[in-house]
């Protein structure tokens, strides 16, 4: 006998459980044999098939039915259809590369304090909001970072981090906490 470990159920040595199905080859030690052959009973009153076999069996064709196997058509003359562009052009050759005359890259506008300045700090992370101090890929779900915040973030080593008030994970002073999102407040003197 031997006892199922899902459905405990107890049966004969057997590859499978009948009840559950679970496969019980390691647990009766049979383990990378076959399974046992299934025998064959043939269903009375059953008309069998071909006992052996045929052979070569000649192909007749019906006299009453057509024929669709055409014969090869060939090469087929392309006219084009009149008031239609085609698709492909002419090849152009080289064409020479000329630089733009009117754009001049010394002539830019001078400052004048309203533009829109570079963005210092944390990044976050579009995907799963995930905010960090600097990177290309986020730290959390690994999605690339807005490209416009990459890198601008300046670099606090570690070692001067302090921890956060809320919920005590390491942070730069003055940065937003990875943890809790809350700003980490500078140590008191």
């Amino acid at each position: 006998m031997i006892v199922c470990p899902v459905c405990e159920h107890q049966q004969e040595q057997a590859l499978e459980c009948e009840v559950c199905g679970k496969d019980l080859g390691a647990a009766a030690g049979l383990e990378g044999l076959p399974p046992p052959p299934v025998p064959i009973e043939p269903l009375p009153g059953l008309e069998s098939t071909s006992p052996e076999p045929l052979g070569d069996v000649p192909v007749e064709r019906l006299p009453d039915l057509e024929v669709n196997n055409f014969a090869r058509v060939g090469e087929v003359a392309v006219e084009p259809t009149p008031g239609v562009e085609p698709s492909s052009n002419a090849p152009v050759g080289d064409i020479p590369v000329l630089p733009i005359d009117d754009l001049d890259e010394d002539a830019r506008a001078a400052d004048d304090g309203v533009r829109t300045p570079a963005v210092f700090g944390m990044v976050t992370c579009r995907y799963c909001k995930n905010v960090q101090p600097t990177g290309t890929l986020c730290e959390r779900c690994g999605m690339k970072l807005p490209a416009a915040l990459q890198g601008l973030a300046p670099e606090i080593p570690p070692d001067e981090w302090v921890r956060c008030k809320a919920c005590g994970a390491p942070g730069p002073a003055g940065e937003r906490c990875k943890e809790c999102g809350r700003v980490v407040d500078a140590p008191e003197a």
